[in-house]
């Protein structure tokens, strides 16, 4: 399996970034594994333009039929690359992107001044929005890969467009420097980044890139999709599902909002409980 993460990594850098990458030899079986884990994580099409441009620039020994499945799937459009960008767009309503309130009253205020101040700069709001999105996605327990291409691929085209003075003002407000820190030190360790092209991240001793482990579902999670009409009245009472605790991996990095997570998962498991 590590010689699948491996390959998957390089693949992924190659076909996000462009970067050169060794691919090592693998067996077919190996290489449908490395598809089928590009698919849970959907990053698929990332993968699938990572083999094309990785066996244009290197002898990279592909199973005919691997190159078979992957040109089909580029025949019938079933690869595309869907560009998730916005811009933030200011809103008359309070902005609620964390679970705690605490921090939600301070982006709001973040976002208000920025507004209202002589050199605003939407592109580094957005950049914030978008910051928080990719740590909150983190935080969660979906399938975090894409979000983290995603950010990477816009730090690099608009990272001349923002303001990282204010963009690291406002991450020690909102006490979210540790977690960039994180989400900057995958993209360096895994991605090929320069720390120069990553102003907010912020190097310490403590940093050991070889501990950093990138986030990559390799087992497919079944969800209970079973229609809740359909179960008996105590079933529904004693079968509350357990709230994720999968956020507590990253609770040195930002303990504040980790908690109030979890806290409010457990908040709506007992609202789902039916007096």
């Amino acid at each position: 399996m590590q010689v699948v993460i491996r390959n998957f990594i390089k693949l992924l850098s190659a076909g996000a970034f462009h970067s050169n990458n060794e691919i090592e030899e693998m067996s077919e079986y190996k290489w449908n594994q490395l598809l089928y884990i590009a698919k849970i994580n959907n990053v698929d099409d990332f993968i699938t333009f990572g083999i094309i441009y990785s066996e244009k620039l290197s002898n990279a020994v592909i199973p005919s039929n691997i190159k078979e499945k992957i040109n089909n799937e580029i025949y019938n459009n079933e690869t595309t690359y869907a560009s998730q960008e916005y811009q933030y767009k200011p809103i008359n309503n309070s902005i609620k992107k964390f679970s705690n309130s605490y921090l939600n009253k301070k982006l709001n205020k973040i976002i208000f001044d920025e507004v209202h101040c002589i050199d605003t700069s939407v592109d580094t709001i957005t950049f914030l929005t978008k910051s928080i999105d990719n740590v909150n996605n983190l935080l969660s327990s979906k399938s975090y890969l894409r979000d983290l291409i995603m950010f990477g691929l816009y730090l690099r085209e608009y990272g001349n467009k923002i303001d990282f003075i204010k963009i690291e003002n406002w991450l020690s407000i909102l006490k979210m420097k540790k977690i960039m820190n994180l989400i900057a030190l995958y993209l360096i360790t895994y991605f090929n980044f320069d720390a120069e092209e990553i102003p907010f991240y912020t190097k310490s001793g403590k940093d050991k890139s070889p501990r950093i482990k990138l986030p990559i579902e390799t087992i497919q999670k079944i969800k209970d999709e079973t229609d809740d009409s359909t179960k008996e009245p105590n079933i529904l009472i004693y079968n509350i599902p357990k709230p994720s605790t999968s956020m507590f991996k990253y609770f040195s990095y930002y303990p504040i909002e980790t908690l109030s997570i979890y806290f409010t998962n457990i908040f709506k498991s007992l609202s789902n409980i039916e007096e």
